[in-house]
């Protein structure tokens, strides 16, 4: 389970299962466990306005720097 957090105000956004390795380019929907986001259209924002990426059909398109990952 990762914890992904807004890379400005460190507010947490998604709590997600990832399972392969490597960057986190996009969330599936289907694997995000708790949505703390605030959506505004296909915009995916944290509670603060910093956006942090679209949502595209099944996942959210993840804006690289917008945020931090932690957990496994």
């Amino acid at each position: 389970m990762m914890v992904i957090k807004c890379a400005e105000c460190e507010a947490k956004v998604f709590r997600y299962v990832k399972i392969s390795k490597g960057r986190l380019w996009h969330c599936w929907d289907n694997r995000i466990m708790k949505d703390y986001s605030v959506r505004d259209g296909a915009e995916v924002k944290c509670q603060c306005g910093n956006l942090i990426g679209n949502h595209e059909g099944e996942w959210v398109k993840m804006k690289q720097g917008a945020f931090t990952c932690s957990g496994s």
